[in-house]
């Protein structure tokens, strides 16, 4: 049979999972399966797998087993070895036939220079921001034992999102509109940032004041079944397949903590979340934020996924024990103090292959016909189309999304969806910055995006982006309330996009990229080089002011911005 040696070699990569707990092992939401996953069932005319990631490798092994693999092409069967090959990546090191353990060591060089250094001055202006710039080094450590237990830890040497030399104002000025965070007066918020107005800088750094303290980054203990799995652990999240983002929990952040537990068939998925924010000590020495969260999936028809969740912020200073049911219907937790309750609905459809169609909701407050409009309605719509085949020797994928949030999408006045991004900055006291627990644009937005790749898998990537948004004036310092208080009911009536013309932020930006892993010159080396060329363009852009009662102004005209960012990488 002409492709017995390939399906031999499935069939002995596939139950080396088993061997020192990778089973359980997490595989992040960088890992390259998740791209090779999602083009092989779009290929095959399979709806998505499970956007709840990241997976187990016990979960990737029941999704990759859903794949008939002598139905497949000979570009198929590849792109089925690759992913099986790596789910199948076993420990180096073990210590008897219950235990292994393995340690790598990654090195990075990145360079970022950048045009316009008088507009784009703070992280959010870049596209390659914080989040997603390397470490100059990283070190992993794994360990596994048995086929149920597993732990992973990094140790990072990395640039911080805030140093000494940034310009900074008093956080208790810029945040008195939020409401649910407002006693910040001994934080700092950066109105220019050093590293990120530098015209050119690279990752690397000779001295502490530069270094982040904020490690590790991926931390997980994780233990679990065939089927099942509990994790506690810090990493990136994602709930939906959206490119613009998700709703819910989404994998622009930098890292989530949480606890989750999971479960699936070969139809079904259950997941129980909780996500713990960090709440700084001026707001409450006991206070705590936490994101519980159930969904569940289903796969009705092999080309049909459906996934409904019941989501809720708590805030308070004491927990009751009560609420970590997961079984309970959350919005039935009547404590408009402590809670807010936000749903969502997921839907993605194959109808033949190669073609696939996805939508996200979110849905934080509606009104019945028969109630008053106090609370104006809270929601949000994304909804996309993807295309793939093959090209050559390669496949090119194409994909085209919208969205649309309400100017009130995870705002309360009580309990909100904007979580804080703390930091202890060396020698220069304590520093913040905002982000939403979901999508990274948050609410008052109306986005169009359009994506193409053309991947070599497991060896090249390029693509190109074209990006283009409508934000109205309600961003993080403008109040949810319409007479301007933090503590007022949401009760702001502007539709997207909200405000004046010359109150609303238009941004298009183009982006041009790739990466090429270098053909191993050793077994145990790997070299990969990578670059992004991006041209952002903003229309009224927002700026933080330096002085003055205003805390940021809109600059008249348009700012644009030539970003460039270059890195090689290695790998022990």
């Amino acid at each position: 049979m002409k492709n017995r040696p390939a399906v031999l070699a499935v069939c002995i990569f596939l139950p080396l999972c088993a061997a020192f707990g990778q089973n359980q092992k997490i595989l992040p939401l960088s890992s390259e399966i998740y791209d090779e996953m999602d083009a092989l069932y779009l290929l095959g005319g399979l709806g998505t797998p499970s956007t709840a990631r990241p997976w187990t490798v016990n979960e990737a092994r029941t999704i990759l087993e859903r794949i008939n693999y002598l139905s497949l092409n000979q570009l198929e069967q590849g792109l089925y070895d690759f992913i099986a090959a790596k789910i199948a990546d076993p420990f180096r090191f073990s210590l008897d036939d219950a235990f292994g353990f393995d340690a790598r060591l990654d090195a990075a060089l990145e360079a970022y220079t950048h045009t316009n250094t008088e507009d784009f001055v703070l992280n959010e202006d870049w596209n390659y921001g914080y989040e997603k710039r390397q470490p100059m080094v990283k070190i992993s450590l794994e360990a596994g034992l048995y086929s149920w237990l597993y732990i992973f830890t990094d140790l990072e040497y990395n640039r911080n999102r805030f140093i000494i030399r940034d310009q900074n104002r008093n956080a208790g000025d810029m945040t008195q509109n939020i409401g649910a965070e407002t006693s910040l007066s001994d934080y700092a918020y950066p109105w220019r940032s050093w590293a990120y107005s530098s015209p050119f800088i690279t990752n690397f750094m000779a001295g502490t004041d530069e270094f982040d303290f904020d490690w590790p980054k991926r931390a997980n203990i994780t233990v679990g079944g065939a089927h099942w799995n509990l994790s506690l652990a810090r990493d990136r999240l994602q709930w939906g397949r959206g490119t613009t983002g998700n709703f819910i929990v989404d994998g622009h952040r930098d890292y989530d903590e949480y606890i989750r537990f999971s479960a699936w068939s070969d139809r079904f998925k259950y997941e129980w979340l909780n996500v713990f924010y960090p709440v700084p000590e001026t707001v409450g020495e006991n206070s705590f934020k936490l994101l519980m969260a159930h969904r569940l999936e289903f796969r009705f028809l092999p080309s049909l996924v459906f996934a409904v969740s019941e989501n809720i912020m708590c805030r308070a200073d004491g927990f009751n024990p009560r609420y970590i049911n997961p079984a309970f219907i959350f919005h039935n937790w009547y404590d408009r103090d402590n809670i807010n309750s936000l749903a969502h609905l997921e839907l993605d459809y194959t109808p033949f292959k190669g073609y696939r169609f996805y939508t996200q909701a979110a849905i934080d407050q509606i009104q019945a016909s028969w109630e008053d409009d106090n609370e104006p309605a809270a929601w949000g719509i994304l909804a996309g189309i993807e295309h793939i085949r093959p090209a050559g020797s390669g496949l090119l994928s194409l994909s085209l999304e919208g969205a649309y949030t309400t100017p009130l999408l995870y705002r309360r006045d009580r309990v909100d969806f904007i979580s804080l991004n703390t930091s202890e900055v060396a020698y220069a006291g304590r520093n913040l910055s905002f982000d939403y627990s979901g999508f990274p644009y948050g609410g008052d937005a109306l986005i169009l995006q359009a994506d193409a790749k053309y991947r070599f898998p497991g060896t090249a990537l390029l693509y190109a982006r074209l990006f283009g948004m409508i934000h109205g004036k309600v961003n993080f310092f403008v109040s949810h309330n319409k007479d301007g208080l933090s503590t007022g009911p949401a009760n702001l009536k502007d539709k997207t996009p909200s405000g004046d013309a010359n109150e609303r932020e238009y941004t298009f930006s183009a982006s041009l990229g790739g990466n090429y892993t270098i053909p191993q010159p050793l077994s145990w080396l790997e070299l990969r080089v990578w670059t992004e060329l991006d041209y952002i363009y903003k229309k009224n852009k927002l700026m933080l002011s330096e002085t003055g009662e205003d805390r940021f102004y809109h600059k008249e005209g348009g700012a644009a911005d030539f970003q460039f960012i270059a890195g090689i990488g290695v790998r022990f």
